[in-house]
């Protein structure tokens, strides 16, 4: 493993941490966020997406060189995720409704807000082929292979909406 890998599986297990400590109904709460974040990320820069040329035509006003769209787009991406988890994790959040904790089960729900926050870092930077250069090809077979199965990797924007309304869905009932 090289260096960029440690650091993202190094916050991946802080936020198993984190979830141990806060329990599993505060973790959805979060959990909850972070999905409606990747949401609208998926939405607006994903090719596919119904919003992507609105995002294209809204970053052609301030960018005027398109092969620097990626680069801005992922650091835009990465400050909007830093936030959401920010706001996610900060003061009075969002928890379901739930009684009793088990630690199993809260590390679990930690552990998924760790995949779901530093693996859309690490998807927009590295689609945006790690500006600043201090990273940079050889990857290693670590790295080839787990870019591969980062959640903007593998959830399609429609997915996510249905994500998204099943959490809303399951906080609402009691």
């Amino acid at each position: 493993m090289g260096p960029v890998e440690i650091v993202f599986v190094t916050v991946w297990i802080v936020f198993g941490i984190i979830g141990v400590a806060r329990g599993l109904w505060r973790e959805l709460g979060a959990t909850t966020m972070l999905l409606i974040a990747l949401l609208v990320l998926q939405l607006l820069t994903n090719p596919k997406a119904p919003g992507y040329n609105y995002w294209k035509l809204l970053l052609s006003l301030f960018v005027t060189d398109p092969a620097a769209y990626q680069p801005v787009t992922s650091i835009i991406a990465t400050v909007f995720l830093l936030l959401m988890a920010f706001i996610s994790y900060e003061g009075e959040t969002l928890t379901f409704p739930g009684k009793g904790s088990n630690w199993f089960f809260s590390l679990g729900a930690g552990l998924l807000n760790g995949y779901l926050f530093a693996g859309s870092i690490w998807f927009y930077l590295d689609k945006a082929g790690w500006p600043g250069g201090l990273i940079g090809p050889p990857f290693t077979p670590f790295y080839t292979n787990v870019v591969k199965l980062l959640p903007l990797a593998v959830l399609p924007w429609w997915l996510l909406l249905i994500l998204v309304v099943f959490m809303m869905i399951m906080r609402v009932l009691k």
